[in-house]
């Protein structure tokens, strides 16, 4: 019996932990490749292509990153909706550099 109460009790504690905020979306975020943008990237590239360009759009509000292309091995496209009260410019298009640098941003 207290075998058993010692992993469910575990199990319980790392469920309830990634509900804590910690970082980058969560206690298991950096672990799990989570950020605080609605967008699971796969490598590192895109990681932080997520995050950089997640950064640059939420000065205008709150921020959902829908998709993130690779051009090769030097770019990364992000695209994304900020909600803002202005509909006509709630999309956005960001081109990540491999050197870490923002190129280009444009709202839409």
């Amino acid at each position: 019996m207290r075998k058993a109460l010692i992993p469910a009790a575990l199990a319980g504690t790392v469920l309830l932990g990634g509900c804590a905020t910690y970082g980058d979306g969560g206690l298991l975020g950096g672990i799990l490749g989570g950020n605080d943008y609605g967008y699971d990237a796969r490598g590192d590239f895109e990681r932080a292509a997520v995050e950089a360009c997640g950064r640059e759009a939420s000065r205008y509000g709150s921020v959902n990153i829908q998709r993130v292309d690779q051009q090769g091995r030097d770019y990364v496209y992000v695209y994304g909706r900020i909600e803002t009260r202005d509909y006509n410019r709630d999309e956005f298009t960001c081109v990540f550099r491999e050197d870490g640098r923002i190129v280009d941003f444009q709202t839409r």
